[in-house]
Parts: structure tokens; sequence; C-alpha cells
């Protein structure tokens, strides 16, 4: 399930929050989503893609793979041989063991790789392209060369993943959860491989669709919920989208914000209670007086509802959900992306 588990927030302005009946917890939902802004390499840029282990989180700075404890940021350590890579961690089960993709500069492609704490260098994945998730007992999604799709664990291609007809190929596996669900797509579509068997991937529905309409789903949550986005190529636009298990019908649209007509991407999902975050459309290259981006989450019932920025008029994005109510990902603040946390989000 992609974008786990809790983080524990430490430092100047922010309050380590240890258990549910903390007093800082009540006064942090009484007053609202909060966001605090987690350190950066040199460069001054960030996000936050993945909440895991308690203390840790996983995202880029700087353009490099990196993790947080508390807000204190690290680089994903590799051989030094393969100088400084560009890359993220995607994301963090609750044993800490990270997951991402970095592409060295003398390699002509990028890879996925494994990483835990502590240990002296992360682990390149055989046969990869990408690592997007990783559940509680270790298992990886991710793919590889020649639209190919692969579950990994202990380091080694355990299955491969088949496309859902044998005339079209494997785009992407970007989210599996405890279950072993895992959510991608196909050359035909949005597709999900359901758990407890080797058959090739499942459909989502649906599958008629008018030209240029496409479904890309971002992640799965332990009750199977799948989130994404319903996208329209001619008008550039992209809708948030749920499908529920047994993935038998439509998936269904959920309408956006006001005043972005209706548009955005639902980008993560909380494992278990539901917590929806992604991001309505960025301001970038609209015309004037269009709003700026903006994170938002949804909690499953009621309206979609933003989360606050850094500054008025600055872009922001969310890519993570935990079930303790934080949220994962960046704002800007005078004209720099910063990654954040947001906490108390209900």
């Amino acid at each position: 399930m992609r974008r786990r588990s809790f983080l524990t927030l430490a430092g100047a302005g922010l309050t380590a929050l240890v258990t549910p009946a903390a007093p800082a917890v009540a006064a942090a939902v009484a007053a609202g989503p909060r966001i605090h802004v987690l350190d950066t390499l040199p460069g001054g840029n960030g996000q936050v893609h993945a909440l895991g282990h308690p203390g840790i989180a996983g995202g880029s700075s700087g353009n490099a793979p990196v993790y947080w404890t508390g807000r204190s940021v690290h680089r994903v350590p590799f051989p030094a041989a393969y100088g400084y890579g560009t890359g993220e961690v995607s994301a963090v089960n609750r044993h800490g063991l990270m997951v991402g993709t970095v592409l060295f500069p003398s390699w002509d492609h990028a890879v996925g790789f494994s990483y835990r704490q502590g240990r002296r260098t992360a682990t390149i994945l055989p046969n990869s392209l990408t690592a997007n998730d990783v559940n509680d007992h270790g298992r990886i999604v991710g793919t590889g060369e020649n639209h190919t799709a692969y579950v990994w664990h202990r380091d080694a291609v355990e299955r491969e993943l088949r496309s859902s007809s044998p005339f079209s190929s494997v785009w992407s596996a970007v989210s599996i959860n405890n279950s072993g669900t895992v959510v991608g797509a196909d050359g035909d579509g949005a597709v999900v491989w359901p758990a407890g068997t080797d058959e090739p991937a499942q459909r989502l529905l649906p599958t008629e669709l008018p030209e240029g309409v496409s479904y890309a789903p971002a992640a799965v949550d332990e009750h199977g919920r799948i989130v994404g986005s319903a996208g329209d190529f001619f008008s550039d636009s992209q809708y948030e989208t749920y499908w529920d298990p047994p993935y038998t019908a439509d998936g269904i649209r959920v309408p956006g914000l006001p005043g972005y007509y209706n548009e955005g991407y639902f980008r993560a999902i909380s494992p278990t209670t539901g917590l929806v975050v992604g991001g309505a459309p960025t301001s970038f290259g609209s015309p004037p007086g269009y709003p700026p981006g903006t994170a938002e989450f949804w909690t499953g019932t009621g309206p979609i509802r933003a989360l606050p920025r850094l500054q008025e008029d600055g872009d922001a994005d969310a890519f993570a959900a935990a079930d303790n109510g934080r949220v994962g990902g960046c704002a800007v603040r005078d004209d720099v992306l910063k990654p954040v946390i947001w906490t108390g989000v209900r």
C-alpha cells in the first residue's frame, strides 16, 4: 500500500507526536491541518513521496534519492564508483525498507533499488528500471526493460506480472498492498493483479472508452480500494477516480475542488483509514487569475478539501498519506519547492 505508516516530527517548530492520546495530537486536530517544512540537501528543493517506519520519510532533494529522520535529510548511499545519481525514494514500509529509482551519470537507463537505514549502500534490483512500492512483507513492485513488470522479494525477482491479454505489454506496476494486490497499467489500460493468484492482470472498468480517455491507477489500500485518475487527452484534463473490489463496476469520479474545473489527481491512499491525497492542477502556464495548484485530501465521504500552502500564491501537491493523519508532499515558498509534511489531516 503506497506511502505507509507514521512519521514522528521533531525539531524547532515541530511537535513530537508519540501516542494517539497525546495532547499535541488533540490540539493539531482541533486546529486543522498544519504544514511543516523538512530540511533539504544543498540546492534547497525537495519532495516527500513516502511515509514509513516511525521517524522515516522518503523522497527527493537536490534531485537525489533521500530519506528523512524527523526533519533531518540524508542522501541514500550508493557505491562510490557509480557517482551521484538522480532519482527518488518512492516508498517506505513499516519496517524501514525503502525502495526507489535512480539514474547514474554513466548509465544509459534508470534502475530500481532497495535500502535499509544503516546499510553501507543501497542494492540495485535485478532486471529493474523502476521500483515503485514495497509492502510490509518486503515485496517490491516496479518495471523492467521491454515492457515488463516484476515483484521482487529479498532483492530477487519473485514473479513477472503478466498483461491482461497476450496482445499487450505491461507498462507499469505502481502499488502493492499487504495481501499482494498489485495495480498498474498495460497496453490495454488500467489493470489490477488480484492477490493470491498468478493469473494475468484484470482490466479495471470501464474498458470501452472514448478516444483520448484513459485511466491511471496510483495506489491500493489494505481494503483493496484503488485510487487514481481519469485522463482526457484532448481536453488535457484529469479527474479524481477510485475503484472498489471486486472491480466489477466502473471507476467512480469524485468532484474536484471548486475553481479547478472539477479536475485533479488522486495520488495515494492511507493503508487502512481511507485518507486519499493528491493535487489539483498546477497553475504553471495557466492564464492569469487561475489559482495556484494545491494539495488536496478526501476522507472517502463529502467533498475534496484543500491542504494549506506555504504561501498564498505558491503551488503545492501531496504524494503520501498515513493512517494517523500525516500527509507528505511539497509546496513552493519564495520560488523554491520545499519538502513538507502536513499533520492533523482528517
